[in-house]
């Protein structure tokens, strides 16, 4: 059955562990000193290592001929736990197992001495998927566990954990591995497996994978299956729906020459070569902050990584542009991509956005009319027309009239009522 790289390739020992010396170093350390501490708290981003190494370290303080507090992962107990034999490295996932009954169920067990090796081992990841009733649970037994006990919590979320949790571990935090460590580490795994490769091509996987050996080594294993022979550039571009520098940069120079016609109809063929419009507007996004590293630094290549050509390419692009520019387009982009992502109409969200660009110039304009004319009316000196002439002391005079309206006058006639003795009719009173 095929296993995926990402598992062929897992590091066995502490020296494979890449870009994170500052935590392998200690840890050996501690192993040839017989300094072992009771709880441990790995954190960091995803596919840094953090696994890897609770596993590294639970065959290393087992194992019975360490190499310079290393594991030699030939013995019987190396190879035991390696295969799964052995059951007293015990590996828990705290997303599905984070009630206070699992918990209770846990401290039921860790009583127990191990069976085979001298430490009993808890490996428990995502340990802040936990309930706050499993945490206070866990509390007594991670300040005063058995002496033939160890845990190892992996996390990447730390500051979800309660500060009770964090004062009774010895917290290691792993850092994003380079891109450079990534592109070095695919190379020998494709020199092993004997699958020629473009090193632009590694590059381009190791940027995209975000500092984690696994997200890079998957998209390694997707790309290699693309077609069999040399894994080339453009290539790897299709496999990951990225957009060529090429295009973006054609982009760029229609937005900076207003061209905004020419801008909308190269958006609409990269859409209509099947490109995801989410990971082009972060493509984007990366090639406006490059344009910002080489307009603001003086060795951009330390920090931009890519070929010499396209760097210059870029410092030629940043010339045409000032940095307000840059950083007013990067904020328009980063609120497109945050929109982007829940819109049931991406390809609408990046229009807007370069339509926006495009008439960042045109606002700035009106803004820059409007603090003159504030200058002007803040000094008090402001400049009136020369054939404007006014009257003054020339006042209209409103005639007013009173105009009295008569009423007219109604006479009423009176009739003499005799009395004779008969009833009055009503018309005869009126």
């Amino acid at each position: 059955m095929y296993q995926a790289l990402y598992r062929q390739y897992r590091p066995k020992t502490f020296d494979e562990v890449l870009g994170q010396e500052h935590i392998t170093t200690t840890i050996k350390n501690q192993i040839k000193n017989n300094n072992i501490g009771h709880a441990y708290l790995f954190s960091g981003t995803k596919g840094t290592g953090k696994t890897s190494t609770a596993k590294i370290f639970s065959r290393a303080v087992n194992c019975l001929n360490p190499i310079d507090g290393n594991p030699c992962n030939q013995c019987e107990i190396c190879k035991g736990i390696l295969d799964e034999s052995i059951m007293d490295v015990i590996e828990m996932d705290a997303a599905s197992n984070r009630r206070i009954d699992d918990i209770r169920e846990l401290k039921d067990k860790v009583i127990y001495p191990p069976s085979r090796t001298k430490y009993k081992i808890y490996i428990i990841d995502e340990v802040h998927m936990l309930t706050t009733e499993a945490f206070n649970a866990l509390l007594k037994t991670l300040e005063e566990p058995p002496k033939h006990l160890i845990f190892i919590l992996a996390t990447t979320e730390a500051e979800k954990l309660p500060q009770t949790i964090l004062s009774r571990c010895q917290k290691y935090d792993f850092k994003r591995i380079k891109s450079t460590d990534i592109t070095k580490n695919m190379g020998n795994i494709c020199k092993e497996l004997k699958i020629p490769v473009e090193e632009r091509a590694l590059k381009l996987i190791a940027r995209n994978s975000d500092g984690s050996m696994r997200d890079a080594l998957s998209l390694l294993d997707q790309c290699i299956s693309y077609k069999e022979g040399e894994l080339k550039y453009e290539d790897t571009l299709d496999i990951l729906g990225i957009a060529n520098t090429d295009i973006l940069f054609k982009l760029v120079d229609n937005i900076i020459d207003r061209e905004l016609e020419k801008a909308l109809f190269n958006i609409d063929d990269i859409i209509q070569n099947g490109k995801d419009i989410n990971q082009f507007i972060k493509d984007l996004i990366y090639h406006f902050r490059n344009l910002l590293i080489v307009k603001t630094s003086h060795n951009p290549m330390e920090i931009i990584d890519m070929e010499g050509e396209t760097i210059e390419r870029y410092r030629e692009q940043s010339k045409k542009m000032s940095i307000d520019y840059i950083l007013n387009s990067l904020d328009i982009l980063n609120e497109s991509e945050n929109q982007a992502k829940w819109a049931t109409q991406p390809r609408i969200i990046l229009e807007m956005a370069i339509i926006k660009i495009v008439k960042i110039e045109e606002n700035k304009d009106l803004e820059e009319r409007v603090k003159e004319l504030e200058k002007i009316i803040s000094s008090g000196k402001i400049p009136v027309a020369q054939n404007f002439e006014t009257k003054a002391n020339v006042k209209p005079t409103i005639s007013k009239t009173k105009k009295t309206i008569e009423k007219p006058k109604v006479e009423i006639e009176t009739k003499a009522i005799i009395d004779d003795g008969k009833e009055l009719s009503i018309k005869t009173i009126l």
